[in-house]
């Protein structure tokens, strides 16, 4: 969690705000493939802008297809992912399929709640109200993170620490 956290520096880049990216941002991070089931998000009528960070398969497709109502920076380093969910308002995880995102964990580490489905992976982690919104509707979900407590969504994030797993892990060990 040390490369994952909120960097209070970051800023939208001047090359995002020429492509149309404005406040409330709410972003999508992975893979971009028809079974992350992007479309959903990128068609949920949100105010603001919609942010998509990564590459795949699918990503030509939806960037044509949407060109002008979401902004596509296709794959980052980590710090400079970091950076990009510093300035995000909301994480929007639209897969139904997925069994752990592990780009959920790196968003709440900074500070970033999380709206997604009330489905396995999303609902094993996020508590609804504290630290993101689940249920049917992912553009009420996204709406409402906009008013969850940020601090409680790096708290979650620390849950899954690599020091938190190890003392759990020796808290465990059966002694012979």
């Amino acid at each position: 969690m040390k490369l994952f956290k909120k960097n209070p520096k970051a800023k939208i880049p001047d090359k995002l705000v020429k492509a149309g990216l404005k406040k409330p941002v709410f972003t999508f991070l992975g893979r971009v493939a028809p079974e992350k089931n992007i479309e959903t998000f990128l068609k949920c009528d949100l105010p603001g802008s919609k942010l998509v960070i990564g590459d795949g398969p699918q990503r030509k497709d939806l960037e044509k297809e949407f060109k002008g109502s979401a902004v596509f920076v296709g794959r980052k380093k980590a710090t400079e992912v970091a950076d990009l969910l510093s300035i995000s308002d909301v994480f929007v995880f639209p897969s139904k399929t997925d069994t752990f995102g592990l780009a959920i964990i790196e968003a709440l580490a900074c500070g970033v709640p999380v709206a997604a489905y009330n489905v396995q992976g999303p609902k094993n982690i996020i508590t609804n109200g504290v630290d993101g919104f689940l249920g049917g509707s992912l553009k009420a979900n996204a709406l409402k993170c906009l008013n969850i407590d940020r601090k409680n969504c790096r708290k979650t994030a620390m849950k899954y620490s690599w020091d938190n797993f190890t003392d759990e892990f020796i808290k465990n060990l059966v002694h012979i």
